[in-house]
């Protein structure tokens, strides 16, 4: 890896991390927003009965949780396409940039190897991604406290701390142990 050309790298594309990390901060602060607004009438509809059961544990956790909620928005498209597309964009850009600006012919005649290149332009994109999930869970930690809803995440870490968990005989996985009341 190059420090040089990783900071080359992040220099030149600083208007997009900014831009991309904005994006996920507000789409994941308006997750709890909405949940704070409409979560006492999502209760209600659950309580009722209107929704199955089967829908309310889609995807293998309850949707209309708070952590739900939060997790639905982080496999949402527009979360994912800000993540994935602009990921590849920033490697590919970078590279392009190089092309562009006439430098990436000085570039490959430095005295690095093109594996060189390739990881340090990975390690960009691996930071490109943890600063944009980072941006993501201080995105939904604001949104939670206005919201009003910051206790209710606190209360669902202890409650999930609390449970009583087993390992799946296939999976080797931690499962969360649930009873069958009929």
């Amino acid at each position: 890896m190059n420090r040089a050309l990783l900071a080359h790298t992040w220099r030149s594309q600083w208007l997009k991390l900014v831009v991309v990390c904005v994006g996920l901060a507000i789409w994941s602060a308006l997750l709890p927003i909405v949940y704070g607004t409409f979560g006492q009438t999502f209760k209600s509809i659950i309580d009722s009965g209107l929704i199955p059961k089967q829908l309310m544990q889609f995807g293998g956790g309850d949707i209309f949780s708070l952590s739900g909620a939060m997790a639905l928005g982080a496999i949402h498209p527009i979360s994912l396409i800000l993540n994935s597309i602009f990921a590849a964009g920033f490697a590919t850009s970078s590279v392009a940039g190089e092309r562009q600006r006439g430098t990436l012919e000085v570039l490959l005649a430095r005295p690095l190897s093109r594996q060189t290149v390739y990881v340090t332009l990975l390690v960009a994109v691996l930071g490109f991604i943890a600063v944009a999930v980072a941006a993501s869970v201080v995105g939904s930690t604001i949104g939670a406290a206005i919201g009003g809803v910051a206790s209710e995440r606190r209360r669902a870490d202890v409650r999930r701390r609390a449970e009583p968990r087993s390992v799946h005989p296939i999976l080797g996985t931690r499962v969360r142990a649930t009873r069958c009341t009929d």
